[in-house]
Parts: structure tokens; C-alpha cells; sequence
């Protein structure tokens, strides 16, 4: 039996001071879900186990990529503030997807899928550091409370939209 991986569709507590359906809130919890999933991959040494592992961490990063494109990353386009603008973490997101695709393609636990499973979760650890110190303060910024929570249950939403599609696709 596969040990069940990290849920990355259930929030996590609130421990950014938001409220829990914060927009906010509900990345943290991801993000937090897709580190802590990235690690569990790291420990993981049944070759069968790391593929579906692989295959549910893939889902769940496409999953929450396209909604937080759609949902968050499109109401701050306008920004005028260069440092804010979400056209790398388009790139960061895709680059990630190709990664995936790579370290499916190799052998669990071989030196080419412990070195590609280290630079996806660098890489991913770096977009989220990068998110959380430019992003959630430009959130804040432009977004009072209940608009916050607002684009939390719009992600909130998409997210559910787009994982019953990744099912169905898997089906």
C-alpha cells in the first residue's frame, strides 16, 4: 500500500496573521504542502511508491500553478511596480512543469533523479521565498481584508475546478 502524500488541497493554520481563507493563507498552505512533499519524495527509496508519489506532486503543482496564474498572478498584471510583475513566475511555473517531466522519465533513486529532485525543490523553494517577500506584501497592499479572502475562495475554487479536470484527464 502507497502511503498517502501531504494533502496540498486542505488550508493549513493561519500563521501569517490572515485570516484562513486569505489568499494568502491558501498559497501558504501549498507551499507548504508541496516542500514538505518534495522532502517525503527525497526519503522515498520503493521505486513504485516514488513514481506515484511523483505523479500526485506533479498534479498538485499543476494544479496550483494554472489557479494561481489565473486567480492571483492576472489581478496584479497592471502593477507598475517591476518587481512585482508575475511574468517570471509564469517562467518559474513552467520551468518546474518541464523539470516534472524530466524526473519521470528517470530511475528513482539514481544519481540523475536524486540531482533533478534537488534542483526542483531549489528552484521551488526560491519561488515561494520569492512570493511570499514580493507577492503577499503587494497583495496587502492593493487588497483590503475582504477582497483578500475573496481572491482566497476564487483560488480557492479554481484550484478544485482544475484538480477534478487533472482527474478526469488521469481517468
Amino acid at each position: 500500500m502507497i502511503d498517502p502524500p501531504p494533502n496540498f488541497l486542505q488550508p493549513s493554520a493561519n500563521d501569517a496573521g490572515g485570516a484562513p481563507d486569505d489568499v494568502r493563507e491558501r498559497l501558504r498552505a501549498d507551499h507548504d504542502a508541496v516542500l514538505a512533499a518534495l522532502d517525503h519524495l527525497r526519503r522515498e527509496k520503493d521505486p513504485a511508491r516514488c513514481g506515484q508519489r511523483l505523479r500526485e506532486l506533479r498534479t498538485a503543482w499543476v494544479v496550483h500553478a494554472l489557479a494561481e496564474e489565473t486567480v492571483v498572478y492576472r489581478v496584479l498584471e497592471g502593477a507598475t511596480d517591476p518587481a512585482a510583475r508575475a511574468d517570471e513566475r509564469f517562467i518559474e511555473h513552467e520551468v518546474v512543469g518541464h523539470l516534472f517531466e524530466k524526473l519521470a522519465a528517470a530511475r528513482p533513486g539514481t544519481l540523475e533523479w536524486n540531482a533533478r529532485l534537488n534542483v526542483i525543490r531549489d528552484l521551488i523553494a526560491r519561488h515561494i521565498e520569492s512570493e511570499h517577500g514580493q507577492l503577499f506584501p503587494q497583495l496587502e497592499r492593493q487588497f483590503d481584508e475582504g477582497q483578500l479572502r475573496e481572491l482566497g475562495e476564487r483560488f480557492r475554487l479554481a484550484r478544485d475546478k482544475l484538480l477534478l479536470l487533472e482527474r478526469a484527464k488521469a481517468a
